[in-house]
């Protein structure tokens, strides 16, 4: 490489200050990947050591270089032989030419065969531009694979990692489509098609087309140019020149597949033509028919087809990217495929009850991240199964778990899963060999499984690490399918306290298999032994490789911090706020850089009275004490930056209904500390409250997983409530039992409400009926009313009537008992106070029951007695509800107004004294201001007022899957509006997911005549 390449490589003036060619070496590193870029790294490397000669070069050197001296050994002679055969770019490309070279005497000699093989390598440090068929060739008789190891000890490790690739792997490029003279400089050609393809990458049009001009200069003409010719013309805004460009290049190289991928990409990536999109579409199928696991073919066709309506075909696409991994963004599109497929699978079995759809089912939800509700699917289909789906039903299930967090369960599956794959292999053994091969792989990953399950069991039972390593080592194959395993172990390894043998495991990941992820597991490895040189080291490797990992900013701040070296601390936290790798914990050591560290203790008495001073009314929603605090236990953040501060303010943040704000210093704690069950629980609230419940539930049972003893056992009730919101009643039934077997006999109302609530869904109304009569056994107007509501909601038609008669007997034989005490005595006993709100609440009932099985007149009859009957507006806002609910349902439009009007009083009265009764039940709140509304505002402000229910967190204490109140809400808006056939769809929608809903069995019955 000559030194005017040299320096526009660096993308600099030439010149001999070493600081300024190490800056612009460092720029450039950042742009510049070596697992996704490896020659432009090499050239990139190769620039910066050539503009380092110059810049070392004295006066006199510069002008007088000399050329070696030429090497007249066989072996020398032999290179020159090579050299000439390269030069040429015919003879370059001819096998049989380069296989005479390796069957010359020379290279055959016992002497010099080690001799022609260094050389060869040597010249191929530079000049590595060579077809597939040569590298195979190369590979057969310089055994470059096969001595990787050993090449690494005398070559630099990427330039082996590179050669190793290309014979495996072959060239992209193909020879046979030069064009031009025979001696021409294809090497230089191809540098700048190479420079040309990065400068396009990292947007700089300029440098791009300069690198065209000197590509058309050497008089060489190849697709790959006009690809990127065709790339500059579209960031020029030219697509139709770069459209008519690639039909040309198309039209002389048909079915290329080169030109037919970049074609497809610009023509796709103009998202507002519909011709060039189909067109497209097209070529990404032809590409598709060549190679059916072509990538970006499958991805872009699965977008292409959800476009079209198309999900089965978009299903299959995508199915086929998964294979190779995918992002965030495909699996989002994932999840919309999916959706669209389970409406019919869904449908189809709840009618046929068929396993087809039922399995097919459960993969879907194991892709969307609906693991609970996968697993509660393919447990019914236990035992319904064909013998030739049972290897398949226990890695489904196995998959399940895992992603569930249910290890144990997940390791038991692996178990039934290995003897039914071998099984399978032997009943079926060279039938199909690409199943064969995919069943050994499936093998393989019954112990990935195991691995990964027993690494996270570890952190509670570390004997399990042992158990995680073992697996891991029974499946190294000595071949890059190692990388993912060899990861995991490096991370086994440090948190055993193994830190020699994970780095040992970090650093034959670099050497053999340039994964250079892997010093981010060294730097953990050296932060843990102490080691700041180690940690200085790493974390410079991984700001090399990566300059966006915080971790590697934070490890490297704190050492400087440590040895107190401010100027070294100061540009560590500038590059990291440049590369957008800044967080809470490096301003927390720039805090710490300038200021003393309070005590621990007195740190704890602070915090003490933040709770008593701010978080307790942050609680009752008074959001200025929110502002106010916020600094205040920041700073305390920066004093003692860990995952415990970071819990503190995470849940400073969920009370103040930030969200976003909880979910990033959650799982920053877990950052710190991934068994941190404070913060797993944390989490798992706050995913709660954003209506995420399948991630919810995942965290919530590694919390468990994790949780030590200090932890209350109401976690298990938690779990019930998460299991309660996904619909499934009998898990939730279960975990509110083993909470009460943890935590002893409860007497605590709420626990019998929800226990008597989750016993009725799973249809064991008797049992709910007898927890009711255990926990109100002293209170029979409270019980009353629980167990009307339960006989309601569970169809009980008569058993709520009865108890109602009952009820009301009562009322009036302690009524008359009120009045003789009052007077004897002149005063009245607790008896009369039960009875003032036992009427309201008995009317309410009362109106519930005829709503759902009586008439119209008899459920507005019911509620006005409940106005007549001494309802306190004040603290009865949720029974007027009912009574706006009643009436509009019931066409009793006079009655309604009045009762409306009453609920908007009561909702203007919280506005002037500045209460947040409905702080954490946001969802309910919106219920009352739409049924004040209803009369009052038109049927688009209703709906508006509706649709803000996306912004709105759940009712912190519901356990109903669909928001009872608002699901009747819209139905009723549907109803006013005329979509009446809309209102009963949903209606019927919504009964499916929760048939015990009083909202809809109401509107079932009234508005439907059901």
């Amino acid at each position: 490489m000559n030194r005017e390449e040299a320096f526009r490589i660096l993308g600099i003036e030439a010149t001999k200050d070493e600081r300024a060619l190490k800056g612009a070496y460092r720029g450039k590193l950042t742009v510049t990947n070596p697992e996704d870029d490896p020659e432009g790294f090499k050239r990139l490397r190769r620039a910066y050591e050539e503009a380092c000669r110059y810049a070392r070069e004295t006066e006199d050197a510069e002008g007088d270089e000399q050329e070696p001296p030429r090497d007249t050994t066989p072996s020398g002679l032999w290179l020159e032989r090579a050299v000439e055969i390269y030069g040429n770019i015919r003879s370059r490309q001819d096998v049989k030419l380069w296989k005479a070279l390796f069957d010359d005497d020379v290279f055959l000699s016992l002497e010099e065969e080690e001799n022609c093989r260094e050389k060869l390598l040597r010249f191929l440090t530079e000049h590595f531009k060579l077809p597939t068929e040569v590298w195979k060739l190369f590979d057969r008789r310089l055994a470059i694979v096969k001595d990787a190891k050993l090449l690494r000890e005398r070559f630099p490790a990427n330039f082996v990692y590179f050669i190793a690739g290309r014979c495996e792997r072959g060239e992209d490029l193909d020879f046979t489509q030069f064009r031009g003279p025979e001696d021409g400089d294809y090497d230089r050609f191809l540098e700048c098609y190479d420079r040309c393809w990065q400068a396009l990458h990292e947007d700089r049009l300029e440098e791009a087309k300069r690198c065209l001009e000197e590509a058309d200069a050497t008089g060489i003409r190849h697709p790959v140019v006009e690809v990127s010719r065709a790339n500059v013309l579209v960031r020029q805004g030219r697509i139709g020149e770069a459209v008519d460009l690639l039909e040309r290049e198309l039209a002389e190289y048909p079915g290329d597949p080169m030109i037919s991928y970049n074609f497809a990409e610009i023509l796709w990536s103009q998202k507002d033509n519909g011709s060039y999109r189909r067109r497209a579409a097209g070529l990404y199928q032809e590409l598709k028919a060549e190679n059916d696991s072509h990538y970006m073919a499958n991805a872009r066709l699965a977008e292409w087809h959800y476009e079209e309506g198309r999900f089965r075909e978009a299903k299959k696409c995508a199915e086929r990217v998964l294979t190779a991994g995918a992002d965030d963004g495909f699996m989002e599109l994932l999840a919309k495929i999916n959706s669209e497929l389970e409406k019919g699978l869904e449908a189809g079995y709840r009618e046929r009850g068929d396993w087809e759809s039922g399995l097919e089912l459960c993969w879907c939800y194991l892709q969307d991240g609906r693991t609970a509700r996968g697993i509660r699917l393919a447990l019914g289909l236990e035992g319904k199964l064909p013998p030739e789906k049972e290897a398949e039903y226990y890695g489904l299930m196995a998959k399940l778990y895992t992603e569930e967090a249910d290890y144990e369960e997940a390791i038991a599956m692996t178990r039934h899963w290995e003897p039914a794959l071998e099984a399978k292999m032997a009943k079926n053994a060279g039938a199909d060999e690409n199943e064969d091969r995919k069943d050994r792989d499936r093998l393989r990953q019954t112990r990935l499984i195991r691995m990964q399950c027993c690494h996270s069991l570890g952190y509670r039972d570390r004997e399990k690490f042992a158990l995680a390593i073992e697996e891991g080592k029974s499946i190294l194959t000595g071949s890059a399918k190692d990388v993912g395993v060899l990861l995991e172990m490096a991370q086994i390894y440090t948190a055993m306290e193994e830190y020699e043998l994970s780095l040992e495991v970090c650093r034959r990941l670099i050497e053999e298999f340039q994964v250079f992820a892997a010093y981010a597991s060294m730097l953990e490895a050296y932060r843990r032994q102490l080691d700041a040189a180690g940690v200085v080291r790493a974390a410079g490797q991984c700001m090399r490789y990566f300059p966006g990992f915080v971790k590697s900013y934070e490890y490297l701040a704190k050492v400087y911090l440590d040895l107190n070296r401010r100027e070294d601390f100061d540009k560590v936290y500038e590059d990291a706020q440049k590369n957008g790798a800044g967080s809470v914990l490096l301003d927390a050591y720039r805090f710490q850089m300038r200021e003393e560290v309070m005590d621990i203790s007195r740190l704890n008495e602070k915090l003490k009275e933040f709770r008593r001073s701010y978080f307790k009314h942050v609680e009752e929603g008074k959001e200025e004490y929110y502002e106010k605090g916020l600094p205040i236990l920041t700073e305390y953040l920066y004093h003692y930056p860990d995952d415990f501060m970071l819990v503190e303010r995470a849940l400073f943040h969920r009370a103040a209904h930030r969200l976003e704000e909880a979910r990033e210093d959650f799982e920053k704690a877990l950052y710190i500390n991934p068994s941190n069950p404070y913060a797993l629980n944390g989490l798992s609230f706050t995913y709660k409250y954003q209506g995420d419940y399948e991630r919810a539930l995942v965290c919530l049972k590694k919390a468990i997983l994790y949780m030590d003893q200090e932890m209350s056992p109401v976690i298990y009730a938690d779990m019930g409530n998460l299991y309660a919101l996904l619909g499934d009643a009998g898990a939730a039934y279960k975990a509110y039992r083993r909470y009460e077997e943890t935590a002893g006999e409860s007497r605590s109302n709420w626990f019998g409400d929800n226990l008597a609530e989750f016993a009725m869904r799973a249809g064991r109304v008797e049992e709910a009926a007898s927890i009711y009569e255990r926990f109100y056994a002293k209170d029979n107007w409270t019980r009353h009313e629980r167990l009307v509501k339960l006989y309601l909601a569970a169809g009980e038609k008569e058993m709520a009537r009865q108890t109602l008669r009952q009820w009301k007997r009562e009322l009036g034989g302690r009524l008359r008992e009120a009045v003789l005490d009052f007077l004897k005595r002149g005063s009245s006993d607790g008896a009369g106070k039960r009875n003032r709100v036992s009427y309201p609440a008995y009317y309410c009932c009362r109106g519930w029951w005829e709503l759902l099985y009586g008439s119209k007149g008899g459920a507005v009859r019911a509620f006005g007695r409940m106005f007549r009957n001494g309802l306190t507006e004040k603290t009865m806002e949720g029974k007027i509800c009912d009574a706006v609910f009643a009436c509009i349902l019931c066409g009793n439009e006079e009655k309604g107004k009045r009762y409306a009007a009453r609920l908007q009083a009561w909702l203007d009265r919280e506005g002037t004294v500045g209460r947040r009764k409905y702080y954490n039940r946001q969802k309910g709140h919106l219920q009352m201001e739409f049924l004040a509304a209803y009369y009052t505002e038109t049927p688009q402000k209703l709906q508006e007022l509706l649709d803000t229910e996306d912004r709105c967190e759940i009712c912190h204490f519901c356990t109903s899957p669909l928001c009872r109140e608002l699901e009747g809400a819209r139905i009723l808006l549907l109803l006013r509006t005329g979509r009446r056939q809309e209102a009963e769809e949903r209606l019927l929608r919504n009964l499916q997911v929760q048939p015990w809903d009083e909202y809809m069995l109401a509107i079932r019955h009234v508005a439907f005549g059901g």
